[in-house]
Formats: structure tokens, sequence, C-alpha cells
């Protein structure tokens, strides 16, 4: 499915209407429960496939300074700045971003970490060689990720990169209810507020019109592995 000129048209109106509703606030105060729950940082890094594919095309694009979207406590800011990028994480849960200094604080990493929301990125036009996002935008709806990957194109510099994974999600158990544009919001108590939507690749390669897609793959989870340049 491809997404509709007139929901790209109408993207920036229905994505401030979006971040001004209760079930957008309901939203945010999911990840910071989620993440309150946390004593400590969890310092092992997980078994992805695709984890060392990240670095090897941000280096391939010579990329230097780094945003990494969604960062949470910080995990694949650690593994990038271990790769000798100059990284910054952001993330909407304070207590997330606590985690993940004193995670680089223990390996004596500087590594930036911001509280911010994705939907309205904090960062000047150039401020940033590449952008990583792991299995994070599909936690927006749609109007909201067409801005938020559209903002990326200004606080990249020019020729810029975007890394990412988008999940296959949205197929397992669970209590939700659905907007319009197909967003899940979940409903049961563990995840209570929680957004998440698939892409299908077609509507990926709408968010990234005008960009250029130097790969598109899918594997074996049925996850899809993305690179794109400004």
């Amino acid at each position: 499915m491809t997404v509709d000129k007139a929901i790209i048209e109408q993207a920036q109106e229905k994505a401030s209407e979006l971040r001004a509703s209760a079930e957008y606030r309901e939203n945010i105060d999911f990840w910071h429960q989620a993440w309150n729950m946390c004593t400590k940082p969890y310092t092992r890094m997980p078994d992805l496939e695709y984890l060392p594919w990240i670095p090897e095309r941000l280096h391939a694009a010579a990329a230097s300074r780094v945003l990494d979207l969604g960062c949470g406590s910080g995990w694949l800011s650690v593994y990038l700045s271990r790769e000798g990028f100059k990284v910054t994480g952001i993330d909407v849960a304070g207590h997330a971003l606590e985690l993940g200094k004193q995670w680089a604080a223990m390996e004596d990493l500087q590594i930036q970490f911001d509280a911010g929301d994705l939907g309205d990125l904090p960062y000047p036009d150039g401020s940033f060689d590449a952008v990583v996002a792991n299995s994070i935008i599909e936690h927006l709806p749609l109007s909201l990720a067409l801005v938020a990957v559209a903002k990326l194109k200004t606080v990249l510099a020019l020729g810029g990169t975007f890394v990412g994974c988008f999940d296959k999600v949205g197929t397992g158990p669970g209590q939700y209810y659905k907007l319009d544009d197909g967003t899940q919001i979940y409903t049961d108590k563990s995840r209570k507020g929680m957004m998440l939507r698939y892409f299908s690749d077609n509507e990926l390669k709408d968010l990234f019109n005008g960009w250029t897609i130097e790969e598109l793959k899918t594997l074996d989870s049925g996850s899809r592995f993305v690179v794109a340049h400004t």
C-alpha cells in the first residue's frame, strides 16, 4: 500500500493535532513509566543480524556526527561511540537517558544524551552527518512519521545518511484499538498507551520520497533494513 497524496499534503496539520491529543500524551506516559521501572543500565548488546552493518554503512558514508533516534538507555549510542563516531542520543524518557549517561561514564565514552520528541527534533540545520533509527519509527503514526522523516533531512548535512531498521510489528497478541491510519494503541496493562504501526515497503518508499534509497533489505525476521541518503 502506498500513502495517499492527500495524507502526505495534510501530514503537518495532522501531526500537530496528534501531538496535542490525549492519545499521544498517554503514549509518552507509557515510555516514561516503562523506563522508570529500570534501576540500572542493561549493558549487553542485542543479538541482531544487522548490527555490524550499521557502522559499516556509516563509515562508507564518511559520517562522523551521528544522531541516535529514540536511543532509550543508549545501547546503540554506546556501540557507535565505541566505533569512533561522535554520537548524540535523543529520547523522550528522561530516566532512560540517565541510564545511558551512566553506561557511557562506565566506559569513559563521550556521548551527548538529549531529551526530546522525535516529532519535533530540537536541532539546527546540518547538525549531523547521519541518523540511525533502530525499531523506533514504528512507534509513530503515519502523519507523524512523515513529518519526522522530512525533518531529518534538515538536521542532516548535505548528502547525509539514514540507517535504520523497521520491524515486522503488530501481529502478536495484545489488546488495542486502531487509529484511521492503522496505528495500534494498546490498552492492555503492560503496554497501555503504546503506539505501534507496521509500515509496508511501499509506505517506506513514500516516507523516504526525495531521498536516494540505497538499500531496502528484508531480513529473515521480516524486519526491513534501510539505508538512504539526502
